[in-house]
């Protein structure tokens, strides 16, 4: 989710900070909608503040996207201009009234980060792995702040997310795995197949990380190994899957090279 920062209009002074004014934290603090929200949230069940928070969540999304689709007709459609966003947008709606809903902390999170506050950023991306593991499909969001971390070379900030995950939910292999691959992009060889070897475990016929995992056995020059691993993610993956068949190819010109040298 790329945002672009907002400006107040031309004379309005007036009108209440945004997300894009001030961290989400102060803006719980300073909007009274939010707060009370927070207020009225606190005490009801769980499930029935987990549910208020999703329906906030999607409600705004989909709003969202059907404003930026009717803002794209071309003029005289008949359809009516959308208005402006309102300024607690579902998620931050959503946030208000559950500080667990993994969703809203992935998107909010994504949001400070792009707005150059990066510790409140982690501060949210960080809260994902203490959530429950049955936390709205949560891997997968926790995968998601992962990449976001990735997509912008921020590998240090990226470990910690996938350590903490690590740390409160060990069997999962997909956290495993994608630590292998940031210690890798870091030059951290044996790490990463240390990394890799751990997820492979956890899933011994998952294709895709015995492929990682060969290919970072490759990376460190443990042939042999790397060549038992990619065999066996050649052996598994779908017949229109070619990478581990590719990186296997790789290998064994690499080995070739390897022994030329030595003659």
């Amino acid at each position: 989710m790329n945002v672009t920062p907002r400006r107040p209009a031309e004379g309005d002074e007036s009108r209440r900070l945004t997300l894009h004014d001030v961290p989400f934290q102060r803006l719980l603090e300073e909007d009274t909608e939010l707060l009370n929200l927070r207020r009225e949230y606190q005490s009801a069940p769980q499930e029935r503040r987990r549910l208020a928070a999703l329906y906030e969540y999607h409600r705004g999304l989909a709003t969202e996207m059907f404003d930026d689709a009717i803002s794209r007709l071309p003029s005289g459609s008949g359809y009516p201009v959308a208005e402006p966003a309102g300024p607690c947008p579902g998620v931050v709606l959503a946030l208000a009234i559950d500080p667990e809903c993994a969703p809203a902390l992935l998107t909010v999170g994504s949001v400070e980060y792009q707005l150059g506050r990066v510790a409140e950023a982690m501060q949210m991306f960080l809260t994902l792995p203490t959530l429950a593991p049955d936390k709205e499909d949560l891997p997968a969001i926790v995968d998601k702040a992962g990449d976001f971390l990735i997509d912008r070379n921020d590998m240090e900030n990226a470990i910690a997310l996938y350590t903490a995950a690590i740390d409160n939910h060990p069997a999962v292999p997909l956290y495993h795995n994608t630590l292998g691959y940031c210690a890798g992009k870091l030059g951290r060889r044996e790490q990463a197949v240390e990394h890799f070897r751990r997820a492979v475990e956890l899933e011994p016929r998952n294709h895709i990380f015995l492929n990682d995992m060969g290919w970072s056995l490759m990376d460190a020059g443990r042939y042999n190994e790397a060549e038992q691993a990619l065999q066996k993610a050649v052996e598994l993956a779908p017949d229109d899957d070619e990478l581990a068949r590719n990186n296997l190819d790789d290998l064994r010109r690499r080995r070739e090279l390897t022994r030329q040298r030595k003659e």
